[in-house]
């Protein structure tokens, strides 16, 4: 686990602890639930620098955690990590609660909460990260040095051109192939990109990434692949355009081959 999410955790829980003590009437489940959401309302660079030093956070789903309507049906790759570490605290607290009898357990119901306390935890609002702002990637860029993106793009490109000399596939179905040469597939593969650029953090699924193939709830890391993926595929075929290998019918519009075996869509 990432040392900084360790320590995280670790006060928050003697936070927990120190409430108990302090109230009167303290309401174990409700106030779990509070600190959990609003003490891990990680900021995008700090996200970042946590899934870098534990990058096997990018695995998380989405599952039923987002809470927030207009979120849970396409949620941001941060935001699913998050609310998988908010969950994880959650539990963290509970245990805490029952190791110290502050609430019972059967083996039939689980922990036993009051209805009054669910549905007050329900009814909390939760605050929301903006993952579209990052000083890191703003820094990186006025750095003007070679990113890990940049780097990725040009290996792919010197392939390309290499291969798109000998012409033994047309050029979208040579651009889609040699994308999926060079695509990041793994979390860590994928977190350092993530460290270098924490805007990665602000990408949604999208249409990118086929749902038979995740049940509709990919990743975090996978929904930043697919976009990686795509944005080589976009650069490879506007070299391929300005080569003249691809060609445009009479409104403009690119004329792409009509191919099974290579589906426009980011597997």
């Amino acid at each position: 686990m990432s040392q900084i999410l360790t320590d995280m955790l670790e006060s928050l829980q003697q936070h927990y602890v120190d409430l108990q003590r302090e109230s009167a009437d303290f309401q174990s489940f409700l106030e779990a639930k509070k600190l959990s959401a609003e003490s891990l309302q990680i900021e995008t660079d700090q996200l970042a620098e946590i899934i870098f030093q534990d990058p096997t956070l990018l695995a998380a789903r989405a599952g039923n955690l987002i809470k927030i309507k207009q979120e849970a049906d396409n949620p941001c790759a941060g935001m699913i990590v998050t609310a998988n570490i908010q969950s994880a605290a959650l539990e963290l607290l509970l245990d805490c609660a029952l190791s110290n009898g502050w609430v019972q357990s059967s083996e039939s119901e689980g922990i036993q909460i009051p209805d009054a306390e669910l549905a007050a935890a329900d009814a909390l609002e939760l605050p929301q990260i903006d993952y579209s702002v990052s000083r890191v990637a703003l820094q990186n860029v006025s750095n003007r040095s070679a990113s890990k993106l940049s780097e990725l793009l040009q290996a792919a490109q010197a392939e390309f051109m290499l291969s798109l000399e000998t012409k033994v596939l047309d050029a979208y179905s040579l651009a889609i192939q040699t994308a999926g040469s060079h695509s990041v597939f793994t979390p860590q593969d994928i977190a350092p990109l993530v460290s270098e650029n924490p805007l990665l953090l602000a990408l949604r699924a999208d249409d990118l990434v086929l749902d038979e193939v995740f049940e509709s709830d990919p990743p975090a890391g996978i929904i930043i692949s697919s976009h990686i993926t795509q944005m080589i595929i976009d650069h490879l075929l506007e070299i391929a355009t300005e080569q003249g290998a691809l060609s445009f019918d009479s409104q403009g519009q690119l004329i792409l081959p009509m191919d099974d075996d290579y589906p426009p869509v980011v597997h």
